[in-house]
């Protein structure tokens, strides 16, 4: 190796180092929001917040519930253990949602260093997104389904295929995510895309794994039937909760929390939804959504991604994707928290297309960007962010930067 070479060798070596410090300092920043986070409610927890803790404390104390099998799980654990279910939940939160940090970390860790990568890890939309957003995200209960989705790639890179453990493992957390929320059947179809990816073909892995899905859609199937819950469900889960009941079950004809919520029908979640929907709200989430896209369509354009997968599989993926895409559509009919849909599939997409290049070991079109490019990529990075819900879809919150005009 002549000297000219060992310098470039030298210099990417670092120019790698600083990239996986960054990545490192992203996990890091969120986890610390995290962290503040749950200090904050920790003191707060009488009554705890109706969204941020509410909605973990949903449970079956007045029967089968959407939503109800982590609050159920946490009720009786606060019993056994003899804790506040406020402060127990706030402890799960921080626990799941630090695992879900170090299993993106050691996805993304040996991520090559490139302009494109950086875009497409630091998208607002992406492990930006709670952070730019605090504290109005906090834990929401899509978690479960990025760390069951993580652990599957994980798993698939090993190139341990068939295996019934993994099937088993995608079964029954499918299952517990639906229970947990009932929407997150719609992005079930990224298991199976990552599989496609996987085989390079829809194959023996991506129909057992369609197989293996087949409770948890069920189960979403039953509660879309009925999604209402009764009056009297809810005061039974309310009353389970005593002291740590949300501040909705205390004063539920003043504001509406996760758990009052269930009472109402798809009509009030329509009206609802359309109370806060303005031509600045729609303006701002076409533009923040499309924004959400570029890092994507970047990297599978810079990577050129097509040209490791055969035609056919790439047609499979399109059609698998699209459909969770169509499914997501009646979410925005009837749920206010557009932010949260789109972060979803920003969040799994992301997650597939990193593990996809690291597979593929797919090197960049320009893979030495030069300074002008970094600097598109940071201003790009930090000139906006992804509104969480209606309320607050405005142009100076979405782009900060207006209000110094």
């Amino acid at each position: 190796m002549n000297p000219m070479q060992r310098s470039t060798g030298l210099h990417h070596q670092r120019g790698q180092r600083i990239f996986a410090l960054l990545i490192f300092g992203l996990v890091c920043g969120v986890f610390f929001a995290q962290i503040y986070y749950g200090i904050r409610h920790w003191s707060n927890a009488t009554p705890p917040d109706e969204w941020h803790i509410g909605e973990w404390l949903i449970n079956y104390q007045g029967g089968f519930t959407r939503r109800g099998l982590p609050g159920e799980i946490i009720l009786q654990l606060s019993r056994w253990l003899m804790i506040n279910p406020a402060h127990l939940t706030i402890l799960i939160q921080t626990g799941v949602f630090t695992l879900f940090l170090l299993l993106a970390y050691i996805l993304l860790r040996n991520t090559e260093r490139s302009v494109i990568a950086f875009t497409l890890l630091f998208s607002p939309a992406f492990l930006l997104f709670p952070l730019l957003e605090w504290p109005r995200v906090g834990v929401r209960k899509e978690v479960f389904l990025f760390i069951m989705f993580i652990i599957q790639l994980l798993w698939l890179r090993s190139a341990r295929l068939y295996t019934p453990v993994l099937l088993l493992f995608i079964g029954v957390g499918a299952l517990f995510a639906v229970l947990s929320h009932e929407m997150l059947v719609i992005f079930l179809p990224y298991l199976v895309i990552a599989t496609i990816c996987a085989e390079q073909r829809f194959g023996r892995l991506s129909l057992a794994t369609i197989i293996a899905l087949i409770p948890a859609i069920v189960a979403a199937i039953i509660i879309f039937r009925n999604p209402q819950t009764t009056t009297a469900a809810i005061d039974a889960i309310c009353a389970s909760l005593g002291s740590s009941a949300p501040y909705d079950c205390l004063h539920q004809n003043e504001r509406l929390g996760a758990i009052t919520f269930l009472a109402q029908s798809t009509g009030y979640g329509i009206a609802f939804t359309r109370h806060f929907t303005t031509t600045e709200t729609t303006l701002v989430y076409l533009i923040t959504g499309s924004l959400s896209l570029i890092p994507l369509l970047l990297a599978i354009a810079g990577y050129r991604l097509w040209q490791y997968l055969p035609p056919g599989t790439i047609i499979w993926i399109g059609g698998v994707w699209g459909l969770s895409i169509v499914a997501t559509i009646p979410l925005f009919v009837v749920a206010a928290d557009y932010g949260r849909f789109i972060n979803i599939h920003i969040t799994c997409s992301t997650l597939l297309l990193a593990w996809l290049i690291q597979a593929r070991q797919a090197r960049p079109i320009f893979a030495s960007a030069t300074a002008g490019w970094w600097i598109a990529a940071i201003l790009f990075a930090g000139s906006w962010r992804l509104p969480m819900w209606l309320s607050f879809a405005t142009y100076t919150h979405a782009f900060s930067w207006l209000s110094l005009f």
